[in-house]
């Protein structure tokens, strides 16, 4: 802007101001009585159990090479349940089952890496229906290096409006 319009503008305003701070009302002082608050925003909600429902995890004892794992859900439930999964950025953009691998005599999570760079997933869901009384099986694939792991599995999802999770017992894998 040249030099000739910013200095107009500025003797502008400056005659402005004023004015308008002659229009404005005094400040009023804050009525006496109980003090308002912001409405209290609960807390990321933990994930609820899904009653009727249990998980197995199960992998072979030992293995060479990649690692198959399957969750399977179990229904005792009277009435079928619909699910819907999402993937998680933080294992390979795979929806279930979810898992967390940690070596033996240790405290060392091998997977999902910690510090590594989540992915960006795409954020669709997986929708199943688990029958009253029936089973649903997840499976998918890891790849470790040798060693004696515990893996822990679960399934996270959303069920009857609640976001839920769903535990399997962790066990115990040699990877060869």
């Amino acid at each position: 802007m040249p030099r000739r319009t910013l200095l107009a503008l500025a003797l502008a305003l400056g005659t402005l101001v004023p004015a308008l701070a002659q229009e404005l009302p005094p400040l009023s002082p804050a009525p006496a009585g109980p003090v308002q608050t912001a409405p209290a925003v609960p807390a990321a909600t933990a994930p609820a159990a899904l009653e009727g429902v249990r998980a197995a995890l199960s992998a072979p004892r030992s293995a060479a090479g990649p690692l198959n794992l399957t969750l399977t859900l179990r229904s005792g439930r009277s009435a079928p349940v619909a699910l819907s999964v999402p993937r998680d950025n933080d294992q390979n953009c795979v929806t279930a089952p979810t898992v967390r691998v940690l070596r033996v005599g240790t405290r060392e999570v091998v997977y999902p890496p910690l510090g590594a760079e989540p992915r960006l997933c795409a954020q669709d869901l997986r929708s199943d229906t688990l029958g009253a009384g029936e089973t649903l099986t997840y499976t998918r694939t890891l790849d470790l290096p040798a060693g004696e792991y515990m893996v822990e599995g679960w399934l996270t999802g959303f069920a009857d409006d609640l976001r839920v999770k769903v535990p399997a017992q962790p066990l115990r894998v040699t990877v060869r």
